[in-house]
């Protein structure tokens, strides 16, 4: 009886020390993956800050480009410095790349409400790109300050579940939002069209073709890129002359004062991105509207 007694405490024991093994080494284990993670979070938080410095840093060198294009020029036009981008730039563990787009190259859809003239050549933008013009009384009802609904496919509260703006647009993806526009008329209309904070002309000499066919009927589209390429437009008058484009000289301009700044850093399989809208006033200085960082 001694004997089976000491046998069942043996084997008691002995369990009792396997559990033990095993409850430490799951401890062991779990300290271990948590170190890991812990590791690997502190690495991704230190790429991101790093991709975030070099982004904003190339915010800066896009504010210095256009800061020198304004003491050296007081036209705009695709041949100048601040239009050639950045190629990529290697840094250890990655690259970068940037470029400027001129958003005065762009009809600026806020315009519509305070320009016949800007609202008839968004309307022939619309007919030269195949879209609808029902979204157009919509587009206004979201822009203009009343509750006065535009017939016949106007879009105030009473139509929708959610409220309208009745303010400018602060970026062009709030179309999607709008009365009778379907995903693909916003994607057609989106390389041409801008949401500037305040009224803006279009910059001849950086326009696109599509938006130069939307200033009036009878334009020629080739004469005017290569025109613009060879030798830009020195004034809206030049502009005139030159093509002899009887068009109307309101909303236009040989300068630019808003621009957006993209920018592009890949940290191994990562890609970091940069959008920032900038304002540069007649003397040069620049401010930063707003900025977009995303990673892809």
């Amino acid at each position: 009886m001694a004997y089976s007694r000491l046998r069942s405490q043996r084997g008691l024991a002995l369990l009792i020390a396997l559990m033990i093994v095993v409850i430490a080494t799951s401890i062991a284990v779990s300290i271990i993956y948590e170190e890991k993670f812990t590791i690997r979070k502190t690495g991704h938080i230190y790429a991101m800050d790093r991709a975030n410095v070099l982004t904003v840093g190339m915010e800066d060198f896009a504010r210095v480009i256009l800061r020198e294009d304004q003491q050296d020029s007081t036209t705009d036009s695709l041949d100048e410095d601040w239009a050639k981008g950045v190629a990529g730039q290697p840094f250890e563990g990655g690259y970068f790349t940037g470029y400027l787009e001129d958003e005065q190259a762009k009809f600026n859809v806020n315009s519509i409400v305070i320009s016949a003239v800007a609202l008839n050549r968004f309307e022939r933008l619309c007919d030269n790109l195949g879209v609808d013009k029902k979204i157009i009384p919509a587009l206004m009802d979201w822009i203009d300050k009343d509750s006065d609904i535009r017939y016949p496919d106007g879009m105030e509260e009473i139509h929708e579940t959610y409220r309208i703006a009745n303010r400018e647009m602060a970026d062009i993806s709030e179309m999607l939002l709008l009365h009778n526009i379907e995903p693909e008329m916003y994607e057609k209309l989106k390389p041409y069209i801008t949401a500037l904070p305040a009224p803006s002309d279009l910059n001849v000499n950086t326009m696109s073709a599509v938006v130069f066919e939307s200033l009036g009927p009878n334009g020629e589209t080739d004469k005017f890129t290569e025109e613009r390429d060879n030798d830009p437009y020195d004034s809206v008058a030049d502009f005139v002359d030159r093509l002899q484009f009887p068009v109307e000289e309101e909303g236009l301009s040989i300068g630019t004062k808003y621009f957006r700044a993209y920018g592009e850093v890949t940290l191994g399989e990562q890609v970091y991105n940069l959008s920032s809208l900038i304002y540069r006033d007649d003397k040069g200085n620049t401010t930063v509207l707003n900025r977009t960082l995303g990673r892809f």
